[in-house]
């Protein structure tokens, strides 16, 4: 819907300037936006935003106004400047709720802040869970936008990213010897996050934290449940083998308390 209404407007502008080829004004605002157009579809982002900014500024009436808007935030994101460009899309998503553009604003939102967000999960990801809220915030507000798979996925990716920093600090904690600090990371992967991968990982060692502390039949019963849950995952093999040396373990305990 959005990319066929930026399509009518520009149709638009190339019909009204038709008559004014070959002596191209400055004056008006068909001049003016398809030469911010101009500019951008070269890449040339800097100016092209100073281009549709005084657009903004002289023209704020014209019908199309969102879609300068909407331009001016793009500008700013194919340069990377991220914090910018979320400015500019809340103004379009706050002051043209009911664009054709309000939904592509809000998913590029989402986006800028995912972008922001280093990939390194061991530094800190609060742009990534400021993406989860936009994003949240877009399938609420735009449930029959045709962007929402787009949303979806992006949702998926940052919750795959957000899993696996929760990961990688309750490992630390684990390799310390700091179990219940290690608990706390992997019980909230475990009950909170889809990722098969991150969560077969954390279930399997909640059960190497139940064996070491004596919780035989609570280890047990995670693995168990991970080998149900995870058949094919990487430590498959690994639980299997846990869970044997585990039984054997309580056999020997109970046969140990049995001759006491």
């Amino acid at each position: 819907m959005h990319r066929l209404y930026l399509a009518v407007v520009i149709l638009v502008l190339i019909v009204a300037g038709c008559s004014s080829i070959g002596n191209v004004r400055k004056d008006n605002a068909e001049d003016q936006y398809e030469t911010a157009r101009s500019l951008y579809e070269r890449g040339k982002y800097f100016h092209a935003a100073e281009a549709f900014r005084l657009m903004i500024f002289n023209y704020s009436g014209v019908s199309y106004i969102d879609s300068v808007q909407y331009f001016l935030g793009m500008c700013y994101f194919n340069d990377n400047d991220y914090i910018l460009a979320v400015s500019e899309f809340r103004r379009l998503v706050r002051n043209f709720p009911t664009s054709p553009l309000a939904d592509d604003g809000q998913l590029m939102i989402c986006k800028c802040f995912y972008l922001a967000a280093p990939e390194n999960t061991g530094l800190d990801q609060t742009e990534t869970n400021t993406a989860l809220t936009e994003i949240k915030n877009f399938i609420e507000d735009f449930p029959q936008s045709p962007l929402i798979g787009e949303a979806k996925e992006l949702l998926t990716e940052c919750r795959g990213r957000i899993t696996k920093k929760l990961f990688e600090s309750g490992q630390q904690y684990y390799r310390m010897g700091m179990y219940t600090s290690a608990r706390v990371y992997f019980e909230e992967i475990v009950a909170e996050y889809e990722s098969p991968q991150w969560r077969g990982c954390a279930l399997y060692l909640l059960a190497e934290i139940d064996a070491k502390q004596g919780k035989y039949a609570d280890a047990e019963l995670k693995l168990n449940n991970f080998l149900q849950a995870f058949s094919g995952h990487k430590w498959e093999k690994k639980a299997r083998s846990k869970l044997e040396k585990i039984q054997t373990e309580a056999d020997h305990s109970s046969v140990a308390s049995d001759t006491i």
